[in-house]
């Protein structure tokens, strides 16, 4: 029942009441104060309906500490619920804020529930929350997540937030010139200035690439790209330029039969033999592709006379390969050594 019926209702019990008891007895009653000469006289009528218009008070003051209480704990509810929802806003950008505690006891663990996790977001359209900042951070950190660039300013992230990084990276496979912006400067790391400069190799003339080379630190990665150019005929590398990638980026034996497959497509056979022969003796992980080079151009006495160089318990699928050539045996030599 709403109060205001509640207060119609008593004022007609009120009258009803006195009318009742006045038509039984019209006569006055005095009352005498305690301790005092004073006295008050008043109808008995009256006098009933006093105790009922007491005790509507009493339940009018008990009506209104009660909506008083209620409407500071759904306060206190609002006030966590938000609480929450900026912390969760803060871990997922990174934020460095002072942590601020829920007051309610059962947000307050949740709170600490939620400081011990780490938030990413899943790939794929994001359900609505129909927290709307917390659904657009979701939804722009979706599309970065999917390779697109976004506007991050706008949501304020710590300096510490993954996201960032990965938004930069977004940028520079999408736009030339800020790869480009990316190698004039220096205060980008090594990963986003390699990422930059693989860009320019995929869009820009060699001319243009050249003057960047030496502002970037090669990783395997960069390096291949390099050489893609190379198989690509975009490029044509020097011998000493060959090596010194190579060997900066630390190719293992592997890494160089991979590059010597390769290389036989866009190599004269003379020119690919004395590569390799450089490069082996700039760097011994290149031994095993050079023998590769050499029996792949039937160059098997070459072969044979380097084998002998080396200790009768090394280079064993190598020795293996050329007996069954001797016994007039025909193996791809990839299966000797190449992992396929």
């Amino acid at each position: 029942m709403k109060f205001k019926y509640y207060i119609g209702a008593l004022f007609v019990f009120i009258v009803l009441l006195g009318l009742y008891v006045y038509t039984l007895s019209g006569e006055n009653y005095t009352y005498q104060i305690p301790f005092s000469i004073q006295t008050i006289t008043l109808p008995v009528a009256v006098w009933m309906i006093i105790p009922v218009i007491v005790f509507f008070l009493v339940v009018v003051f008990l009506e209104v500490g009660g909506a008083y209480r209620m409407w500071q704990k759904r306060t206190k509810y609002k006030n966590d619920y938000k609480i929450l929802l900026t912390q969760i806003e803060n871990q997922l950008l990174s934020k460095e804020v002072p942590f601020k505690q829920p007051t309610m006891n059962r947000y307050k663990k949740l709170a600490i529930l939620l400081g011990n996790l780490t938030f990413d977001v899943k790939e794929g359209a994001p359900m609505k929350s129909g927290e709307a900042r917390l659904d657009e951070i979701i939804e722009a950190l979706g599309d970065l997540k999917r390779g697109e660039y976004v506007n991050l300013k706008k949501f304020a992230p710590g300096e510490k937030c993954p996201f960032l990084k990965q938004n930069i990276l977004n940028k520079i496979r999408s736009d030339e010139k800020f790869a480009t912006e990316i190698l004039k400067k220096s205060n980008y790391g090594e990963e986003l200035k390699q990422e930059a400069f693989k860009k320019l190799l995929e869009t820009c003339e060699i001319k243009d690439i050249s003057r960047f080379v030496g502002e970037v630190k090669f990783n395997k990665d960069l390096a291949n790209a390099m050489l893609g150019m190379c198989y690509a005929q975009k490029i044509n590398f020097s011998d000493e330029e060959v090596a010194k990638l190579c060997t900066e980026v630390g190719y293992s034996k592997e890494d160089y039969l991979c590059l010597a497959q390769k290389m036989k497509e866009c190599y004269e056979p003379t020119r690919w033999v004395g590569l390799f022969e450089f490069l082996t003796n700039k760097d011994e992980n290149a031994e095993l592709a050079y023998f590769y080079v050499l029996l792949e151009l039937e160059m098997v006495d070459e072969a044979k006379e380097r084998l002998n160089s080396h200790p009768q318990n090394e280079l064993l699928k190598i020795r293996a390969y050329l007996d069954l050539k001797n016994l007039g045996k025909k193996y791809p030599l990839e299966l000797f050594l190449l992992d396929k």
